[in-house]
């Protein structure tokens, strides 16, 4: 065989070789072409997946900071709220405190004004004893000449009538008048339980006008009284600063009937013995209405 015939058949065999290798590198790119198409298309679903994924993290996230926002609100609510109701219990105990402070303070006024009460009481039950020892010897001495009466406050009034001591529209003093007036200071006005009141005295005439004029009835009641005052100071030795003289026409009746035993009440001079403690009662009743103030307030 020549030379350029082993060449060509060299070059088939070389030639085919090359193709047998082409066909093989091409077979096998192919399937890894495919490979890397299914690896690509896993990757792309993976991907999707992913982004899928990552938008409902996303959601997710904002409804969860959302949420903690409303949350955060809520502490915050709950705080001042909290914190409003510290302040209100720090009120409520200071406010308690005080409270029962107040009602110590009441349970010591009370207390106070209770012994004040058993005081003043205790003070009225003597003075009603001691005069009505007194009234009861006025009246058996003088009979139906001069009556008494003690009222609430502890007052001794001795209505004395006016013709004994008077004779009509005079205010000059009679001789039985002065010796009726000596027997009232001997047995009451200067008695040692009576030497710390005050003696008021007090004229009195009927509603008939005097010469036609109701001004001379002042004129006369006050008259009379100021003519019992000195001579109660000059000669039955009575203290000036325990008296007192008040004239009242006709205008404090004690029978208003216009008839003539009537008219006989009315004209009248006054002897008013009046305690250290005057007006006693209305105190006591002022008391008792703080006590009850006091005691409703304790039991709120």
């Amino acid at each position: 065989m020549s030379k350029k015939g082993i060449l060509a058949i060299v070059s088939i065999c070389i030639a085919a070789i090359v193709a047998i290798v082409l066909a093989v590198m091409l077979y096998s790119t192919s399937d890894e072409l495919k490979q890397t198409q299914t690896e690509l298309a896993t990757t792309k679903a993976t991907l999707q997946t992913t982004e899928t994924a990552k938008v409902d993290l996303e959601k997710k996230l904002a409804e969860t900071q959302a949420t903690l926002e409303e949350t955060r609100s809520e502490l915050s609510q709950t705080q001042e709220i909290l914190q409003n109701a510290s302040e209100a219990a720090r009120k409520i105990a200071a406010e308690r405190n005080a409270l029962q402070q107040d009602k110590s303070a009441l349970e010591q006024e009370k207390e106070s004004l209770r012994a004040k009460l058993t005081e003043i009481e205790s003070e009225l039950q003597r003075i009603r004893e001691q005069s009505q020892r007194s009234i009861a010897a006025i009246q058996e001495r003088f009979k139906d000449t001069v009556g008494a009466v003690l009222d609430e406050a502890g007052r001794l009034t001795l209505d004395v009538k006016g013709k004994i001591l008077f004779e009509t529209g005079s205010a000059i003093l009679s001789a039985e008048g002065k010796e009726l007036l000596d027997a009232i200071s001997e047995e009451v006005l200067l008695n040692a339980d009576y030497s710390d009141y005050a003696i008021r005295i007090e004229g009195h005439t009927d509603n008939t006008p005097i010469g036609g004029s109701a001004l001379r009835n002042w004129n006369l009641s006050t008259e009379r009284a100021i003519a019992a005052v000195k001579y109660l100071q000059e000669h039955a030795n009575v203290s000036a600063e325990r008296l007192a003289a008040t004239g009242y026409a006709f205008y404090q009746p004690i029978d208003t009937a216009e008839t003539p035993e009537a008219k006989a009440k009315n004209r009248r001079i006054e002897i008013i013995l009046v305690p250290p403690q005057d007006f006693l009662s209305e105190l006591l009743t002022s008391l008792q209405k703080v006590m009850e103030s006091i005691e409703a307030k304790v039991s709120q």
